[in-house]
């Protein structure tokens, strides 16, 4: 009896084993790849690499917010467990002589998916995180929205460039990367996405104060903003005259709001101190 159940148990073992090696990884043959840079830095291309020995390359020099027009064919990945390694750099340091080049890396895991039987729907897109982190989709939904509206928020800011203008002397292109901060801010402090949400978060940051989330009233919205797509803008577009006042000027008992580890955003340029007033400077109504 005993040699019975031995041998019983060793039939099972063995055909565990076989089913383990028989078990097939997914295989994507004929892919695109197409990254979304939503770091507040300019990426310089990304390598996927799967276990296997397959590589494959993708992204150009893509600002932040970019990265959707550049697809690179075509190529095999294997398996469901991938890494990513990718380039980037501080554009305002890079015009300065620092073409220091940094680099990122990141696992990512992928379930099995159906490959579409048309090649030119074979897309493998790439989201980059400002917390380094980094999402895959596939197939690709070409015209889906930015999971990280940078470029939306920077057209919105433009109804108030004159505002702006007093408030920071730069060019369009540090504008750009003044507003791209501020965005991957408000993701790595309050993950936020919604595109009426950041838009009132960079209004405030640059145009109210740049400690406007240390008010009590802001951080007792931001901390559940995150789970209510649309209440930050919401509480902005209500806030009360005296509250915004009281964040331009400072006078508050200010709280703490969460901090963002060294690295994750660039370096603040030297010349960035606003140089207009503060509330003075924030006479247009924040409206869309």
């Amino acid at each position: 009896m005993a040699w019975h159940r031995s041998s019983v148990l060793a039939m099972c073992l063995l055909a565990a084993a076989l089913s383990a090696c028989g078990k097939s990884e997914p295989v994507y043959s004929g892919i695109s790849l197409m990254g979304r840079n939503y770091l507040p830095y300019n990426m310089s291309g990304f390598t996927i690499a799967d276990a296997f020995g397959n590589t494959a390359s993708g992204g150009g020099d893509d600002p932040p917010g970019t990265g959707g027009g550049s697809v690179k064919c075509c190529y095999k990945l294997k398996g469901t467990e991938f890494v990513v390694k990718w380039n980037y750099y501080d554009v305002d340091q890079w015009h300065k002589g620092d073409k220091q080049m940094l680099h990122g890396e990141a696992k990512v895991s992928m379930y099995q998916s159906q490959v579409p039987d048309d090649v030119g729907l074979r897309i493998l897109e790439v989201h980059f995180f400002p917390d380094r982190h980094v999402e895959f989709q596939f197939p690709a939904q070409m015209l889906d929205d930015a999971r990280l509206p940078i470029v939306d928020v920077v057209k919105w800011m433009k109804q108030y460039q004159t505002q702006l203008d007093r408030r920071y002397d730069e060019r369009e292109d540090q504008q750009f990367r003044r507003i791209a901060r501020i965005v991957a801010s408000a993701w790595l402090k309050y993950r936020l996405t919604d595109r009426d949400d950041l838009e009132q978060y960079t209004y405030f940051s640059l145009l109210i104060s740049s400690r406007f989330d240390t008010h009590p009233e802001a951080q007792r919205i931001l901390k559940t903003a995150a789970s209510q797509p649309g209440a930050f803008a919401k509480w902005a577009l209500s806030l009360p005259d005296h509250v915004r006042s009281e964040m331009a000027s400072g006078k508050f008992v200010a709280v703490v709001a969460p901090s963002i580890a060294h690295g994750l955003l660039p370096s603040a340029r030297v010349d960035e101190a606003p140089h207009g007033g503060l509330y003075g400077d924030t006479d247009a109504p924040i409206r869309r």
